[in-house]
């Protein structure tokens, strides 16, 4: 999971993009579970936009829409989405034991 954090007003946005397909990846049980709390507060705080997220992210750049949301992003749309100055934040996808 991908997160893109901005700070415009001083409350934080979480924004997730498609994760890079990383396997036999080894954290910590404190790791897993902040990235747990993580994902967690996300789905049950934030719009999921979906394929949609570029677009909404644009939008959320130039004041459109407010920032509270996440959905996924192709990494050609994630690269893009980096050159034009709206950060993103990686969050790996943590599996349940």
């Amino acid at each position: 999971m991908i997160l893109s954090i901005s700070s415009r007003d001083g409350s934080l946005a979480l924004r997730t993009l498609k994760p890079n397909k990383r396997k036999n990846k080894v954290l910590g049980g404190r790791a897993r579970s902040i990235l747990k709390q993580i994902e967690t507060h996300v789905k049950d705080n934030f719009e999921n936009v979906g394929k949609n997220f570029a677009k909404e992210a644009r939008k959320a750049q130039v004041g459109e829409r407010n920032e509270e949301f996440y959905g996924t992003a192709t990494k050609k749309e994630a690269n893009e989405l980096l050159d034009e100055g709206i950060d993103l934040f990686h969050i790996p996808k943590v599996k349940d034991n």
